[in-house]
């Protein structure tokens, strides 16, 4: 499969977001230098809580400026603030204020260039092959979610964590190097920009950011319990079920992203967030490792198909002009499930435990799914605005 079909410059940005994306792996690490600064687990959670929250504050701006700017124009600068920063960790030796404006910048610049790639990715592959591209494009997500723990581990076992940090750093700069050799592309459409508010509010994007927010909660679920889960319940690691979980979802990427612009979106989207929520309730009754690993490949395998599917439909009905905002608000969902949703997991583990906590959330997918087909059948049906491309 040639990556020139996604368009001419599909191989560089695939490889600078690949780049980007494993110093952000490379921080799930991060907690344990935190630790051995002092902090405490639930300082630490109020640290991660405060970078949701200032992030969502942020959001509307940001959309604002992805709007108004040009993707590579935020993509040079914030990769420079963002190698700047992760650079600066290493002189951060003491929990205090100094270590907070550090992790609060880092976190928003990361989720900033991540939605930005996001959309330069989605202005860049020819329409009539978005969707398989933005599955293809997503590896660059998933591959680092699969290598980043092994490596942090090494990296850390020989070099402590500055050389996780200067590692962090290098990469970042690499792939600013690439995104400097990408060209400018168009921001504006034949449609006005309306405010950011308006895709937030535009009637056939309603279902999908409360499916998009319903599959975030499950997947912000999933990345913050499992390690405790798999200490308490003394199945498997958490390493070997991120392994199962990465890989799967790149194969359905490679293998089902070049069917994915040939058939109807909606009943693929009803069906893989079914699985999720079934993959979670596997998870919730899991005695053994092999049925950890089932549990990870069922999510992964649901994962991999979910996200490019819900990108290429935001893409789809958002006006090009609003592309950056709507792009913006798909990727806040996430913080939000982070901010509320992981904090009423949590809970539910300590009120029950784990069975309750995973299978109450498998159900409450499995439940949304179906409301999401139906809902989103009507919305669409009924609207008159289906996006800027379809009037084209």
């Amino acid at each position: 499969m040639s990556a020139h079909r996604f368009g001419p410059n599909f191989s560089r940005l695939l490889t600078a977001a690949l780049l980007q994306e494993i110093p952000f792996a490379l921080m799930i690490h991060l907690p344990g230098h935190l630790s051995d600064l002092g902090a405490t687990e639930a300082l630490i959670g109020v640290l991660y809580a405060a970078s949701a929250a200032v992030s969502l504050l942020l959001r509307p701006a940001m959309g604002r400026l992805l709007d108004l700017t040009h993707r590579r124009t935020i993509l040079l600068v914030g990769g420079l603030v963002n190698v700047a920063v992760i650079f600066s960790l290493v002189t951060a030796d003491v929990w205090g204020p100094y270590l907070w404006v550090l992790f609060l910048a880092w976190r928003v610049v990361q989720i900033t260039l991540f939605t930005a790639m996001l959309t330069y990715g989605a202005d860049s592959i020819p329409v009539e092959r978005r969707t398989q591209g933005l599955a293809i494009f997503g590896l660059s997500g998933l591959i680092p979610i699969a290598i980043g723990g092994y490596i942090g581990d090494v990296v850390i076992d020989r070099f402590g964590f500055d050389g996780l940090f200067v590692l962090a750093g290098v990469i970042g700069f690499v792939s600013w190097l690439i995104v400097r050799t990408l060209p400018t592309l168009p921001v504006r459409g034949r449609q006005p920009r309306r405010s950011f508010w308006a895709p937030l509010v535009q009637r056939n994007m309603l279902p999908l950011w409360f499916v998009a927010l319903l599959f975030a909660v499950g997947i912000e679920s999933l990345f913050t319990f499992t390690r405790t889960y798999v200490d308490e319940r003394q199945i498997g690691t958490a390493g070997a079920f991120f392994a199962a979980y990465g890989i799967a979802a790149a194969l359905t990427r490679i293998a089902g992203g070049q069917f994915y612009d040939r058939i109807p979106h909606r009943p693929l989207l009803v069906g893989s967030i079914a699985a999720y929520g079934m993959g979670l309730g596997i998870m919730a009754l899991a005695g053994s490792e092999v049925s950890l690993m089932l549990a990870a490949i069922v999510t992964g395998t649901a994962h991999g198909a979910v996200f490019p599917l819900l990108s290429s439909e935001v893409v789809n009905r958002a006006r090009i002009s609003e592309r950056g905002s709507a792009m913006t608000v798909f990727t806040s969902l996430f913080d939000i499930a982070l901010l509320l949703g992981a904090p009423a997991v949590g809970f539910l583990i300590v009120g029950f435990d784990y069975l309750v906590a995973f299978a109450s959330v498998g159900l409450t997918l499995i439940v949304g799914a179906v409301v999401y087909g139906m809902w989103d059948r009507r919305m669409v049906a009924g609207s008159a605005f289906v996006g800027e491309e379809s009037l084209e």
